[in-house]
């Protein structure tokens, strides 16, 4: 499966959110029910990638749009688009094939220029 962008940008992003909320990497782990500060750090690092529905507790625990977490694109905060696009990033990965992942993924990076 293609990258929809840098697992390190998501990392220093999400890095960037939980510095500036003061939370240590255990309790950001503990908050979200990741296990163990050792996977907030491969988050971090970019040595492992979200899954969507990491990203949308990261969005939803610091109030910003899922959108800001994977792309860095547009204001941090959410607007009032930021839920319907949390639902389609939700629905591209809840697409079990890769090649029809990978399309659909095509076709929006081709609607987002026009």
């Amino acid at each position: 499966m293609e990258a929809i962008t840098n697992t390190r940008e998501i990392g220093e992003r999400v890095r960037t959110l939980r510095v500036q909320k003061g939370m240590s990497q255990e309790e950001l782990a503990r908050r979200l029910n990741l296990g163990s500060r050792s996977m907030v750090s491969e988050y971090e690092s970019g040595k492992r990638t979200l899954s969507s529905a990491n990203v949308i507790d990261y969005a939803t625990l610091f109030d910003v749009s899922a959108d800001w977490i994977l792309f860095g694109a547009g204001d941090k905060e959410k607007r009032e688009y930021a839920s319907e696009v949390d639902e389609m990033l939700q629905a591209f990965y809840s697409i079990r094939n890769p090649r029809a992942r990978k399309i659909a993924i095509e076709q929006v990076r081709a609607l987002s220029v026009l």
